[in-house]
């Protein structure tokens, strides 16, 4: 049962690193700023830039990550804001439609991969807790479950990482080589941050709050 707790528990606490390293120190360094634009008109001018004028951008609350070939869902706060990593977190979805229309089956593996980070821990947790307030399961059996679901989750969202990566780089690159922003500050910082938005993702979503400030 030891095993079973380490062995989940390590992609886990590996994953906590990963994204203080490469995504709250980018954060901290760039995130702030305000741009002069918001979310929604950079994902608009992105995917301008990429020929799919066509799909539908919706905004309204969500949970989890919905895009496709044909639409894209922001936030409320991802299509109003102009707080330089909430706009790039919209533009890195904007980018992930773009590479949707290319690849279709990879990026919805990675958005399914998402979801699942979400929903599997926390129904996994609550069976557990029932069975353990009934007396069907010891309480070591169960801790031992629920960090082996979310072991399995963490590897899963590390093995569509790159998924997210490729569509960052697409985006970045167009801040760079583009006329896409006018100021060239603003376009750098913007594509540093996207391209660290990858790694907000690489923690289960039923526990990602933990640490976050």
């Amino acid at each position: 049962m030891k095993f079973i707790l380490l062995a989940g528990l390590i992609p886990v606490i590996l994953s906590f690193l990963a994204r203080k390293f490469f995504y709250e120190r980018v954060v901290k360094r760039d995130g702030g700023f305000g741009v002069s634009f918001t979310g929604r008109e950079l994902a608009e001018k992105i995917l301008k830039k990429g020929k799919a004028e066509s799909v539908e951008l919706t905004v309204k609350k969500l949970t989890f990550v919905k895009l496709g070939p044909t639409h894209l869902v922001l936030s409320p706060d991802q299509a109003s804001s102009k707080k330089g990593d909430v706009v790039a977190e919209a533009a890195l979805l904007a980018g992930m439609v773009l590479m949707a229309r290319q690849q279709n089956k990879v990026v919805a593996w990675r958005t399914w991969a998402l979801k699942f980070s979400w929903a599997m821990p926390a129904f996994t947790t609550i069976v557990m807790a029932f069975a353990m307030v009934i007396g069907r399961l010891s309480p070591t059996l169960c801790l031992g479950v629920v960090a082996a679901v979310l072991g399995m989750s963490t590897v899963l969202l590390w093995l569509t990482l790159p998924v997210e990566k490729a569509a960052a780089k697409v985006v970045a690159d167009l801040l760079d080589g583009t006329a896409l922003i006018p100021r060239r500050n603003e376009a750098e910082r913007l594509a540093n941050l996207v391209k660290a938005m990858p790694w907000r993702r690489i923690i289960p979503g039923a526990i990602a709050w933990i640490g976050r400030k």
